[in-house]
């Protein structure tokens, strides 16, 4: 019985072995095929299954609080972005207001400079000596002033008052200014060779035009041209001359051959000069006086003069009064 069950065993075995063996055989033969077929062995793939990640509610709740954050520190760089650009702005606006107000500040400033140094610059008119020449004073200077390019009567002369009155007329008591522009600065006098304005008014070419100065002593007789010379002679050639009595026609009504007063001697004269040469000379003070003067009825002279510009090529100086 035992040997029969062991027979039996030894067969079972022997047919799973010659199973084995023949299914190995026959793998062998179809990768072979294969192989020789081309084709591509096949290649077997494990996929590994994605763990499943579970939410929580507190997870969904940090999230939507970290995102809620985020877009309030976006509202709040935003805010800030605008706020610098407000105050940039602000700043803009005052830097503007400041540098107006500073450039309105140097404007005034250099109107005022300019005006104190205009008002500086002025001359007092001290003494009109005849038609175009004058006594000027500033800070305790005094100058005498002959007007440039224009020529009046002298002493004298036909027209001699009228030329002096029109000139008191203009620039007389008042402030001028002095400017150069002749070829010369003094003429042989010593006198200073200027333009004289007033209130932006030329005081010659004003003569000239109202016909008591003639245009003269440029560059058409050898004095050398001067700024204003063109202007001159234009005025001159279209203004007609001035009426003038005749200082030789002297009556007890009418101007006397000095062209000042009436009558002469001047009541109250005590040292008359001739009525020819009416200007005083006093040679103590070397100062010369005419005859419309505060001190000339006082004066005693020692030289009598025709003009006042004789009496200064002797070497005498005007009165300043």
């Amino acid at each position: 019985m035992r040997s029969r069950r062991t027979k039996g065993l030894v067969t079972l075995a022997a047919l799973v072995a010659l199973a084995a063996v023949g299914g190995n055989a026959a793998r062998g033969s179809d990768e072979t095929a294969l192989v020789r077929a081309g084709t591509a062995p096949v290649v077997s793939v494990t996929r590994t299954a994605e763990p499943v990640v579970e939410t929580t509610d507190a997870d969904a709740t940090r999230r939507a609080a970290e995102a809620k954050a985020v877009a309030a520190k976006a509202a709040a760089d935003q805010a800030a972005a605008a706020k610098q650009a407000a105050d940039a702005k602000v700043a803009a606006a005052r830097a503007a207001a400041a540098k107006a107000a500073a450039e309105k500040a140097a404007r005034a400033k250099a109107a005022t400079d300019a005006k104190a140094k205009a008002a500086a610059a002025l001359w007092t008119v001290t003494k009109v000596v005849d038609g175009d020449t004058i006594w000027v004073s500033r800070a305790g200077v005094s100058r005498k002033v002959r007007f440039i390019g224009i020529d009046t009567p002298e002493t004298g002369q036909c027209g001699f008052t009228e030329a002096r009155n029109a000139l008191r007329g203009i620039i007389g008591g008042q402030r001028v200014t002095l400017t150069a522009g002749a070829r010369d600065d003094v003429d042989r006098y010593g006198r200073a060779l200027r333009y004289v304005d007033v209130n932006g008014v030329d005081a010659g070419l004003r003569l000239i035009k109202q016909g008591y100065a003639v245009a003269r002593y440029d560059s058409r007789d050898g004095y050398g041209s001067h700024t204003r010379e063109a202007a001159y002679v234009r005025a001159d050639a279209a203004s007609p001359r001035a009426a003038c009595a005749d200082p030789g026609a002297g009556t007890s009504g009418g101007t006397g051959g000095s062209g000042f007063t009436s009558s002469w001697p001047q009541a109250g004269d005590r040292y008359p000069c001739p009525q020819a040469r009416p200007v005083k000379g006093n040679e103590d003070s070397m100062i010369a006086h005419e005859p419309d003067d505060r001190y000339y009825n006082v004066t005693k002279p020692e030289q009598c003069f025709a003009t006042m510009g004789d009496a200064e090529a002797a070497g005498f100086r005007p009165a300043k009064v």
